[in-house]
């Protein structure tokens, strides 16, 4: 593999979960369960699996998880980021956030929504400052948010190629004609599902 395929992968947290729960959703990958009919997922993402089908054709690097989380961080979240971590996955968090939320019909106030702040500005300072450090060729980030649309062309003026990975129901349309590439994980749903 030549050096000049030196590739990082950039995971907005937020943007791939979304992804997949609508796909799943769409396929009938869910379920509901329980009293309180919970919505669950019948699939679930394989990251390893994912890394290496999305690098199979570059020099993996490194990658990077971009999430909020609570405080504190619960067993079974601090679990999966162990298991990220077993995959040579850099995790990057803010504090999750919560606003007051005011119903339009009966004027209850729930307290209780949350919210990130902060994860795309960490996802996209480090795709901006890794490229000057030139730590990397191509930019492989998992997420079609257009709010890295600035990000994406400063690093292209840099010489990085940047490839974007996303399920069609949550890529952007500037994002989608600022990438050199575009990895459609609708298509590699069966490839990526544990």
């Amino acid at each position: 593999m030549a050096t000049e395929n030196k590739s990082m992968v950039f995971i907005d947290a937020s943007n791939i979960l979304g992804g997949w729960w609508t796909y799943c959703k769409q396929k009938g990958y869910t379920k509901t369960s329980g009293a309180s009919k919970k919505e669950e997922l019948m699939k679930k993402l394989d990251y390893a699996k994912l890394l290496k089908e999305i690098t199979k054709d570059t020099h993996y690097i490194r990658g990077y998880f971009y999430d909020a989380i609570p405080n504190p961080i619960g067993d079974k979240k601090q679990g999966f980021f162990d298991m990220l971590r077993g995959l040579g996955v850099t995790i990057v968090t803010k504090d999750l956030r919560y606003k007051k939320n005011e119903c339009k019909h009966c004027k209850k106030v729930d307290t209780n929504i949350p919210y990130q702040k902060g994860v795309d500005v960490s996802l996209a300072t480090d795709i901006m400052g890794l490229a000057f450090e030139k730590a990397y060729d191509i930019a492989i980030i998992v997420s079609g948010d257009n709010d890295f649309e600035d990000a994406i062309n400063y690093i292209k003026k840099k010489g990085v190629r940047v490839w974007v990975v996303s399920f069609i129901s949550a890529l952007g349309d500037e994002t989608m004609r600022s990438a050199d590439k575009v990895i459609r994980l609708d298509d590699m749903f069966d490839k990526i599902v544990l």
